[in-house]
C-alpha cells in the first residue's frame, strides 16, 4: 500500500462519483472529523498532475471546507474505468452489519459521554450491487425483454422489471 501526504489542493473529488450526501449529514461529518480526526486515508489515482479521489468523496469535501492543508491518501492506479469503479464501490461496500441488541448493550453505558445524534447506524438489508443494475438497466428494443422479478422489502409485492 502506498500512503501519501500531499498538499489538498493537488488532490480533486471524481467528478462521475454518484454517491451523495444530504447537508445534515454532511455537517456531521465535519463535526466527526473535527473530534476524531482523519484515521482512513481517502483512495485516489494520479490523474491530470494531481490526484483523484476513488474513495472519500464527501470527506474530501468536508476536509477542504474545515480548511485541512495536507491529506493522506492511499495511491492505486486503475487502469480502466471499470478498476475505477471497482475501488469506489469496494471502498463504500456494506460487507458488514450490526446486531442492534449488542450495539445498544454496547453503548447505552456511555450515553452520557457519546452524543447519539452525532451517528448513524444502517440496520437495513444491503442490496447486491446486480440487483441495483438490473432494477435499471436499458433494455433493447430489438430483443425480448429481460424479465427479472423484484419484491417491495417492505410488503413482500412481487413484479416483473420495467412494469
Amino acid at each position: 500500500m502506498n500512503i501519501k501526504r500531499v498538499p489538498i489542493e493537488q488532490v480533486q473529488v471524481w467528478e462521475e462519483n454518484p454517491r451523495n450526501i444530504r447537508t445534515k449529514d454532511f455537517n456531521r461529518l465535519k463535526k466527526q472529523i473535527k473530534e476524531l480526526g482523519i484515521y482512513k486515508p481517502m483512495i485516489a489515482c494520479p490523474e491530470n498532475g494531481g490526484y483523484t479521489i476513488l474513495g472519500g468523496n464527501m470527506r474530501l469535501r468536508a476536509l477542504k471546507e474545515l480548511g485541512i492543508k495536507e491529506v493522506d491518501i492511499s495511491i492505486v492506479n486503475p487502469k480502466t474505468q471499470a478498476e475505477k469503479i471497482k475501488y469506489a464501490l469496494s471502498d463504500n461496500d456494506r460487507a458488514g452489519e450490526y446486531e442492534e441488541e449488542r450495539l445498544a448493550e454496547l453503548v447505552y453505558p456511555h450515553i452520557e459521554e457519546i452524543e447519539l445524534e452525532d451517528f448513524k447506524v444502517d440496520l437495513g438489508k444491503p442490496i447486491d450491487l446486480k440487483e441495483v443494475v438490473n432494477r435499471y438497466a436499458p433494455g433493447d428494443d430489438n430483443k425480448d425483454p429481460i424479465t427479472r422479478k423484484l419484491k417491495c422489502p417492505k410488503c413482500g409485492y412481487e413484479w416483473e422489471a420495467g412494469n
